[in-house]
């Protein structure tokens, strides 16, 4: 850990304000996922876990803290949606199982090299580790809108089609990045670290 510029006052830049408010929305829509204002709320907080690196990278207000701060709350932004949605029989527990997996993994591996790598590199995930998290949005998204429609509907069923859909290619790409996670392989190394890292 000492390998890494870890500062408290790093966490009062403004990506990661972004940062903890799209996590504060996600959490507070997970606990009404059953409702269109609950998913509303999820859907608005995912969002705005791109809009921090975004920010974080035209500002550049990159840090060791905030990217840290990105990984915990972005994981545990995925693990409160995965909750509610099981609570609520949103969608199949395979699948939430299956990415709680993925994502407990991932984030641990992370956590592990990153703080530990003497090259001090970005925390940054490799492509398919976007691509997977951008895949487990897609479908836990399609899940939610199937709920909202009516059971055994044209749109339902394409709804919960691409729910599973892209719950198979988020797995897919999850075990691609796997293997980066645990080796340490980040994608786009460089000197600093970027804010909001870690999507898949």
């Amino acid at each position: 850990i000492m390998n890494r510029d870890i500062r408290a006052n790093d966490l009062l830049k403004v990506p990661t304000a972004i940062t903890a408010v799209s996590f504060a929305s996600v959490l507070a829509g997970a606990r009404h996922i059953d409702t269109p204002q609950g998913k509303a709320l999820v859907a608005a907080g995912r969002f705005g876990d791109v809009v921090d690196g975004f920010v974080a990278r035209k500002l550049d207000m990159s840090s060791d803290a905030g990217a840290i701060a990105d990984v915990v709350a972005d994981k545990l932004g995925m693990l409160a949606i995965s909750v509610g949605m099981w609570k609520h029989d949103i969608a199949p527990k395979s699948v939430l199982a299956g990415m709680a997996a993925k994502h407990a993994l991932n984030a641990g591996a992370t956590l592990y090299n990153g703080l530990r790598d003497e090259n001090k590199r970005a925390i940054r995930p490799p492509i398919s580790g976007k691509y997977g998290m951008a895949a487990d949005n897609v479908s836990l998204l399609s899940f939610a809108v199937a709920s909202e429609l009516q059971p055994g509907t044209t749109d339902y069923r394409l709804a919960r089609g691409l729910g599973w859909a892209a719950a198979a290619a988020g797995a897919a790409f999850g075990v691609v990045s796997a293997r980066h996670y645990i080796k340490g392989e980040f994608d786009e190394a460089r000197p600093a670290v970027d804010a909001a890292t870690n999507l898949g």
